[in-house]
């Protein structure tokens, strides 16, 4: 089997000692857990957990965004952590709170569902019974990257992992890329492949599909990023790209190979700048955005952000009114005509849930 890492040889083997450990650590919570040393707590109503086995960057948020889009006709609330945060313990989202209080990710899902209970918490059990207690409950709660979070007993759980990074193939941090292993995928009901490519072959679905079956959910099923015609960050105006355009692409993101080789297919010579995961900017970061923009070529110039991206930028909006700035949106779709497997496999666990 051939761990995915980019780690030279020599390292790794220094670095191995490290992942053993670290994988032991794991072992023993899980123990803790499983004997019931540990508590675990369960819940009345339907929980669903999306998370991973690895570090960011498998998909989450499209695949929440999808959820809630999937459940529109249901109370539902969204419970993550607020990764980066500045504030601390259990918070609702409003049109008062912004991605300092809340976390980039549930202000995203808060903007493009603002009828959604949207909140963050780092205990979870504790924002649970904070959201049931509220004067119109949740019929269903979305756990955003709880897999980890042993203490909650989710009623179904969805662990994704990235096409060119599968779980089955990594190793332990900080050889690899896993902070869970791979046996604990056993405690989810379904797999989802992300950021596969569109043309991928049937026998390859085939073959990855035994592949994770042996770590125990039975349904595994490959989704991809199905990127949507630019939005202007000012007006929300659709770009023009009648004339192919020179592109500064501007992203903090994990694991970003799909969203390059998409800007590829725009413009096959684009700038880009990399910050780390969740970034939060700087007018620093606007002065530079700004230098290597107009560094780019004459002719129909553009800037390309992700959606996580923007809602940092736009407490620039003064500084950036001058800069063609555009959202790149994005959603999860599913290939092999699999969309209708997930949607009703969802739906059938809502309807027919015991607890």
């Amino acid at each position: 089997m051939t761990l995915q890492t980019n780690k030279p040889g020599l390292l790794k083997k220094i670095l191995f000692p490290f992942a053993w450990l670290y994988g032991w650590g794991v072992s023993i919570r899980h123990f803790l857990f499983n004997k019931g040393i540990l508590r675990v707590r369960k819940f009345d109503f339907p929980v669903v957990c999306v998370g991973n086995l690895s570090t960011g960057g498998t998909g989450k948020t499209p695949t929440v965004l999808y959820l809630l889009r999937l459940l529109e006709d249901k109370r539902v609330a969204t419970l993550s952590r607020g990764y980066k945060r500045k504030t601390s313990g259990f918070l609702l989202a409003s049109d008062q709170t912004g991605p300092d209080q809340i976390g980039d990710e549930p202000y995203l899902f808060h903007q493009q569902f603002p009828h959604a209970i949207v909140s963050v918490g780092e205990d979870r059990c504790s924002a649970i019974d904070r959201l049931r207690l509220l004067p119109s409950p949740p019929e269903v709660i979305l756990l955003d990257d709880g897999f980890q979070h042993r203490k909650v007993q989710p009623g179904f759980s969805i662990i994704l992992t990235d096409y060119s990074q599968l779980f089955s193939r990594d190793f332990f941090l900080p050889v690899g890329h896993l902070r869970d292993s791979r046996a604990a995928a056993r405690r989810a009901q379904l797999i989802i492949v992300t950021k596969c490519p569109t043309d991928l072959r049937v026998d390859d679905k085939e073959k990855i599909t035994a592949e994770l079956q042996k770590y125990g959910p039975k349904i595994v099923l490959f989704s991809y990023i199905n990127y949507q015609h630019p939005i202007s960050l000012k007006e929300g105006t659709l770009a023009d790209l009648n004339e192919p355009p020179h592109v500064l692409l501007i992203h903090g993101i994990a694991r970003a190979n799909s969203l390059r080789a998409y800007v590829s297919q725009l413009d096959p010579e684009f700038k880009e700048m990399i910050y780390k995961d969740h970034h939060d900017y700087t007018e620093a970061d606007v002065r530079h955005i700004n230098a290597n923009f107009q560094q780019l070529p004459a002719g129909n110039r553009m800037i390309l952000t992700t959606q996580k991206d923007s809602v940092k930028l736009m407490q620039f909006g003064d500084k950036l009114r001058d800069l063609p700035i555009y959202i790149l949106p994005i959603e999860l779709d599913f290939l092999f005509q699999q969309r209708a497997v997930f949607d009703q496999t969802i739906h059938h666990f809502i309807e027919n849930f015991k607890n």
